[in-house]
């Protein structure tokens, strides 16, 4: 299992699991994560992605009260 090094890796990692045109849950995330190796919680993905990827690398969007994140383009 891999763990996330730093801030600009977990950044790529999260990029690359998400679709372009498909928004993607904390969970989702965290699953797509798993199958690549990383060893991740989805608390600690949703609030990294709140705190250094929100509005600069990702926008959110409630869907059925489930927040989705898509990459800005």
């Amino acid at each position: 299992m891999k763990k996330f090094g730093n801030t600009a890796n977990k950044i790529k990692a999260i990029l690359r699991v998400i679709q372009e045109n498909e928004g993607a849950s904390g969970r989702e995330i965290v699953r797509k994560l798993a199958e690549e190796g990383y060893r991740v919680k989805e608390g600690n993905i949703n609030m990294f992605i709140y705190y250094n990827m929100l509005y600069k690398y990702v926008t959110k969007k409630k869907v059925d009260g489930i927040n989705r994140y898509f990459v800005l383009q």
